[in-house]
């Protein structure tokens, strides 16, 4: 019985180093030219920390730095957490007759 003919063996490692070498070239070429505008800064004499803070509870006030709103996620994230700490608690608990 004859079997079809085979390719010569490919290293598949070379292939790996090849693209390895190229993604590295590719992504110093796009850093290299990238430009960047002026940073702007925070303005002066505001709290960077009291505007994360008003922020994150979407409250408004007029002397802070204006940014999103993040309360829905806040909550979320609270509430997840709660549940999982009930959960923890409820596999916590010893039955009465259990293991000691």
């Amino acid at each position: 019985m004859t079997t079809r003919p085979r390719l010569a063996e490919f290293d598949r490692s070379a292939v790996t180093g090849l693209a390895a070498v190229v993604l590295f070239g590719l992504m110093a070429a796009v850093f290299l030219t990238a430009q960047f505008d002026q940073p702007d800064g925070f303005p002066a004499g505001l709290s960077v920390v009291k505007s994360i803070g008003f922020a994150m509870f979407d409250i408004s006030a007029g002397d802070v730095i204006v940014g999103e709103g993040f309360l829905a996620a806040f909550l979320i994230i609270a509430i997840v957490l709660d549940a999982a700490l009930d959960g923890s608690l409820m596999l916590a608990e010893r039955d009465e007759g259990g293991e000691e």
